[in-house]
């Protein structure tokens, strides 16, 4: 009988625990015999290591669950801020009125340093022309924005220094991270621009989906004042 036993590989006797996961729950007095190696030094009882597991495990589901709680109240935060700009951009009825509420309620809800509207379109109103927030070259202003302008796409991250310098101008140094937003097809309303002297305020790992639909609203709300190319 004992030569049996020592026979039996460690392997073959993984094996049918493996295969037979209710053995303990049949055999209850043999877990305070069985001892596992601890990490400190020592031994331990089984139900004492499986006790540690399970707790471990909690603690992890626990920060996880944290995790996902605190991104579905970012999220909200998001939605009910763009919710609340939307209904104020459709309530503004002139195009100076709709600039300047851009600026200043995109550097409140997102904690920016600076925001910045660049406009590629002609105004509807010539005597708005003037204005600092039309772009007098729009080609070479174009250039370094090509990629974004032709994807649509939003950025967000550490822009290079040529791009910072026609973005934010005589700020242009204070800015360590951005989000630009191509406003309508191919960025034909223009871009508007947001920066922190934070150089990880605004991350590559930002919500893109988020932004497009942000950038959405706002175009169509400068639209319908600019002179826009249907070509």
């Amino acid at each position: 009988m004992t030569s049996d036993i020592q026979d039996i590989s460690e392997q073959a006797v993984a094996e049918y625990l493996r295969d037979h996961r209710d053995f303990f729950a049949h055999n209850l007095w043999l877990l305070p015999d069985l001892y596992l190696p601890h990490e400190s030094g020592g031994a331990i009882s089984l139900v004492e290591r499986q006790v540690a597991m399970l707790r471990t495990q909690h603690e992890t589901q626990k920060t996880q669950l944290e995790e996902l709680v605190q991104v579905a109240r970012e999220n909200d935060r998001l939605n009910t801020q763009l919710h609340q700009l939307t209904l104020l951009l459709m309530e503004c009825k002139d195009l100076e009125g709709l600039m300047t509420l851009l600026v200043s309620r995109l550097r409140r809800d997102y904690s920016a340093d600076v925001a910045v509207l660049h406009l590629l379109a002609p105004p509807r109103d010539e005597h708005l022309a003037t204005h600092a927030e039309f772009v007098r070259d729009t080609d070479t202003f174009r250039g370094p924005f090509q990629h974004m302008l032709s994807t649509g796409r939003p950025f967000c991250g550490r822009l290079k220094e040529e791009q910072r310098e026609i973005l934010f101008g005589e700020r242009a140094d204070a800015v360590g991270s951005g989000v630009v937003l191509p406003l309508g097809k191919e960025g034909r309303v223009g871009l508007l621009a947001i920066g922190s002297g934070d150089t990880n305020r605004f991350a590559p790992g930002s919500d893109i989906s988020f932004l497009t639909r942000m950038a959405q609203v706002i175009a169509a709300a400068l639209a319908g004042h600019l002179r826009l190319d249907t070509g």
